[in-house]
């Protein structure tokens, strides 16, 4: 397993709204994505908190997870989050996300993971979650809205699909936007 991010502050701020991390328990790994609403310190904030909550809340269904996150958060200015869990024993995906946050699976059978309307800490009316299989070369990749919704994999060469963090930081290069923090995580099995 291998995973790689990448992330730019907004103006080269010190605070990021912009958040991720992921997490190993036996052979299930979670993927979480998180965007503060807008940038700077209130946003990153935000961010910090929902990571906090759903590291301490991995054993959740992604249903409970989402509520317990909703309600934890809404102090802040609110967040959107996406979260992946894989399981690497039977090769398995299953996702969920509220807000704006995007998701593809890129490989064999490649796809855009949805997103449910709404904010984390803000309120949203259904979670939709996604479940897939996951061949041993395809990626998981997740990013903010930092970077556009659509973005052209397939024109990057096989070494660099290879190569997870250099595929991060490409992407990063080619697609984000000057105009907000934006950050990506990319995962691979094999």
């Amino acid at each position: 397993m291998r995973v790689a991010t990448e992330s730019r502050s907004f103006n080269n701020d010190v605070h990021c709204g912009d958040q991720c991390d992921w997490w190993v328990e036996d052979d299930l790994v979670t993927l979480c994505m998180i965007d503060g609403l807008g940038h700077g310190l209130h946003a990153e904030e935000a961010a910090k908190e929902a990571l906090d909550y759903v590291s301490t809340h991995l054993d959740e269904s992604l249903d409970r997870l989402f509520a317990g996150c909703d309600k934890a958060i809404k102090h802040t200015r609110g967040a959107a989050m996406s979260i992946a869990r894989i399981d690497q024993g039977n090769s398995s995906l299953e996702y969920a996300g509220v807000g704006n946050t995007r998701s593809m699976m890129y490989g064999v059978k490649s796809s855009h993971l949805p997103s449910s309307w709404g904010i984390v800490g803000g309120g949203y009316r259904h979670l939709y979650i996604e479940r897939a299989d996951l061949s041993l070369y395809d990626l998981v990749i997740m990013w903010t809205d930092g970077i556009p919704e659509h973005i052209k994999i397939s024109s990057y060469d096989m070494y660099l699909l290879q190569d997870e963090q250099q595929l991060a930081k490409r992407i990063l290069e080619d697609y984000g936007r000057m105009t907000d923090d934006a950050t990506i995580l990319v995962y691979a099995k094999g």
